[in-house]
C-alpha cells in the first residue's frame, strides 16, 4: 500500500463533517513544522499528521497549504513582536531593556535545536521575492519590529541615553538589520560571546 492510500479511509470518513477542530491549535502546530522543515519541504500529509487535522478540514478552512502558511507566519509574527514588546518595556532604564532584548537574540540563535533559525527569516530567504501574498504579511512583521525599536530608542533619547541627534526611525531599521543578521549567524556555529559582542557594538555606535 503507498503512502496515499493510508489516507483515503480518513477521507471517506469526513466527508459531510463540519469543521470540529481547534483552529488555533492546528496553526501553531502547523507553524512548528513550517519553522522546522520550510514551506517547500513539508508535504500536506505531514501537516495533516502534526495538527491531527484532515485534509479536506484544513482546505475548507485555510483554503490550500499555502493559506495554511500564512496563518501560521501571522500566528508566529505576532508572537514575537509582542514578546519583543514586553522586553523593550520592562521595569528598567531603556538602553538596559534594548540591550536586554537584543540579547535575548544572541541566546535563542546561538542554541536554536538543529539550528532551524527563525521562522520570520526563513520565510524571507525561501519565499521572496517570488511570494506576492506572503511578501506583505513579511513586510508588515518586519516594519512592526523595526518600530518597536525606534520606540525604545525615542525612550532612551529622552532619558539622555542615547544620541538625541539620530533618527530613532532609520535606528529602528538599524536594529532590525543587526537582529536578522544575529538569527542567520545563528544558524552557523557562531557562539553567544560572539553573538553578543554584536550587540554592545551596536549599542556603542547609539550614543
Amino acid at each position: 500500500m503507498n503512502r496515499s492510500d493510508t489516507h483515503r479511509p480518513h477521507r471517506a470518513a469526513e466527508r459531510g463533517r463540519p469543521r470540529e477542530f481547534d483552529v488555533d491549535h492546528a496553526v501553531d502546530a502547523a507553524a512548528r513544522v513550517f519553522w522546522e522543515q520550510g514551506y517547500h519541504a513539508t508535504p500536506v500529509d505531514v501537516l495533516c499528521e502534526a495538527t491531527g487535522v484532515f485534509r479536506g478540514s484544513l482546505y475548507r478552512t485555510f483554503g490550500d497549504k499555502h493559506g495554511l502558511l500564512v496563518a501560521a507566519f501571522d500566528r508566529y509574527a505576532d508572537g514575537a513582536v509582542a514578546r519583543l514588546k514586553e522586553k523593550l518595556a520592562a521595569d528598567m532604564p531603556p538602553r538596559e531593556a534594548l540591550r536586554e532584548a537584543l540579547l535575548h537574540y544572541t541566546r535563542v540563535s546561538a542554541n536554536l535545536s538543529e539550528r532551524h533559525g527563525c521562522f520570520i527569516t526563513n520565510a524571507v530567504i525561501e519565499l521572496l521575492p517570488g511570494d506576492h501574498v506572503l511578501r506583505p504579511h513579511i513586510e508588515a512583521t518586519l516594519q512592526r519590529i523595526a518600530t518597536q525599536f525606534s520606540l525604545a530608542i525615542a525612550r532612551g533619547q529622552q532619558a539622555g541615553q542615547f544620541d538625541r541627534h539620530l533618527d530613532a526611525e532609520e535606528v529602528g531599521r538599524f536594529l532590525l538589520c543587526i537582529v536578522q543578521g544575529i538569527r542567520v549567524l545563528g544558524k552557523v556555529d557562531m557562539n553567544e560571546v560572539a553573538l553578543a559582542s554584536i550587540v554592545d557594538m551596536a549599542l556603542r555606535a547609539l550614543t
